[in-house]
């Protein structure tokens, strides 16, 4: 089998893996392969911090097995003070590290953590950390190298071209965590409350909508269903959306790739986060009336119930200044919110400075643990 059709396998088996997890094991052990690695670790969780992290997926993995009992070993003996942890989280997006750099000469001796990498030979293997939208945050740990002279320029270029596939896998499962809907079947979605389902077939024309998907594609907002096909509100994020369509839904005979993107709505909103994600492989081809492919619509509105009005009245803020904080609250980077709101990095973060200002603070965990704490308030009149 050449590196190109592996490759391809790959990304179909991360596509079913994202649907079902009982697909993961055999998508790990073909990253195994292409990579020249023994064992890797997947943990997806979002939160901004460890008092509110929520772990949705976890999973160890050797030569497409999974293993429980090193799962739950971690997270009976490890987790709580593995050493690693904050050294991981302040990794660049997609930075590569050596795992045995992530401990001292100290911790080697006296870890638990790093007795058990140890013990399974992954504490010569690699860590990488991924950003997500809405404060997802990815931590996948590799084994060792299975070539004796060490990782070479190849591996890494091939741990690098799967990055882009792991994020978006990792942005469904979240999604689909967020909405309760983990595991469930492609009907049983359509009755899920929590995330608008859009299915379409190989052509890209809509086959069915949960009630969710349905309101927000009557509003016309942000998503509209154009005569069967689906489009955005602006020419631009159409232009966007469309390209996601047809990385998703390629010609036949070609593997379909996943991805994400963010739609603005008329102020003071939150953007929708839409993950577009193939079903099934390539032999779907075209067929009307086929689901081929599942657009996941994330509203941020829902999930947080924060009102900016109520933000602004109870923080003494602008509206801008109000939204920002909201946005924050709800998982956004400054980047992403400078995306979503077509403003620049350096508005966004004056703004951010008004709000210290005012507020007499200086971090962002601080802002955001005053702006949760409105949460479920009335919105009495001012």
């Amino acid at each position: 089998m050449s590196i190109h059709d592996l490759f391809e396998r790959i990304v179909g088996s991360l596509q079913k893996a994202a649907l079902d997890p009982v697909h993961w094991p055999a998508a790990a052990g073909l990253i195994e392969r292409a990579i020249g690695t023994r064992g890797n670790a997947l943990m997806i969780c979002s939160g901004a911090d460890r008092v509110r992290e929520r772990i949705s997926f976890w999973r160890v993995c050797f030569d497409g097995r999974r293993y429980e009992d090193l799962e739950r070993d971690y997270f009976t003996d490890c987790w709580p003070h593995d050493e690693r942890i904050p050294r991981v989280r302040r990794l660049r997006d997609g930075e590569l590290a050596s795992t045995g750099d992530l401990y001292t000469r100290d911790e080697k001796e006296s870890s638990p953590t790093y007795k058990l990498l140890s013990q399974i030979d992954m504490h010569t293997g690699l860590q990488v950390r991924l950003d997500g939208l809405a404060g997802l945050q990815v931590a996948w740990a590799l084994g060792e190298c299975t070539d004796a002279r060490g990782w070479s320029s190849a591996q890494i270029a091939a741990i690098e071209q799967i990055l882009p596939h792991l994020r978006h896998f990792a942005s469904i499962r979240q999604a689909l965590a967020d909405a309760g809907a983990l595991s469930q079947s492609l009907v049983k979605l359509l009755d899920n409350s929590q995330t608008g389902v859009i299915q379409l077939d190989g052509n890209g024309r809509i086959v069915a909508v949960n009630d969710l998907g349905a309101e927000i594609l009557r509003r016309r907002d942000s998503l509209l269903d154009s005569r069967g096909a689906l489009r955005a509100r602006t020419p631009r994020e159409t232009a966007r959306l469309q390209r996601l369509l047809a990385r998703a839904l390629p010609a036949f005979g070609v593997q379909g790739s996943a991805g994400s993107m963010t739609i603005r709505r008329p102020m003071p909103r939150i953007p929708l986060f839409v993950q577009v994600s193939p079903v099934g492989g390539h032999e779907w081809g075209f067929q009307a009336g086929r689901v081929a492919a599942l657009v996941l619509v994330v509203d941020p509105d829902r999930r947080s119930r924060l009102d900016p009005g109520l933000v602004a009245k109870a923080m003494n803020l602008t509206p801008a200044e109000s939204h920002l904080a909201v946005m924050l609250a709800a998982g956004y980077s400054l980047s992403e919110i400078a995306a979503a709101t077509l403003r620049t990095e350096g508005t966004v973060r004056w703004h951010l400075k008004q709000i210290f200002r005012k507020q007499g603070i200086s971090r962002q965990t601080d802002l955001v643990r005053r702006v949760l704490a409105l949460e479920g308030l009335p919105d009495t009149p001012g």
